[in-house]
């Protein structure tokens, strides 16, 4: 596809090494993201255990807390 307008400056061979190391590029991008969205989507589902923890730490905090008196 549009190969006859290439310039000289390339050789079949340069062209099918950079196809090559596209597609390796792309695997790698690919398994990068969705590791990255994996990771992401874990975190996410952390969220509410750890918003509920801080509600109980924080109820207990002022369960145990002493009392102020004023004289």
């Amino acid at each position: 596809m549009g190969d006859e307008h290439l310039p000289e400056l390339y050789t079949d061979r340069d062209l099918t090494r950079a196809r090559r190391k596209a597609k390796a590029v792309g695997w790698v991008q690919g398994g990068g993201a969705v590791l990255a969205v994996g990771v992401v989507y874990s975190i996410i589902g952390w969220i509410p255990t750890i918003l509920v923890l801080g509600v109980v730490a924080y109820g207990i905090y002022r369960l145990l807390r002493s009392p102020k008196t004023s004289e």
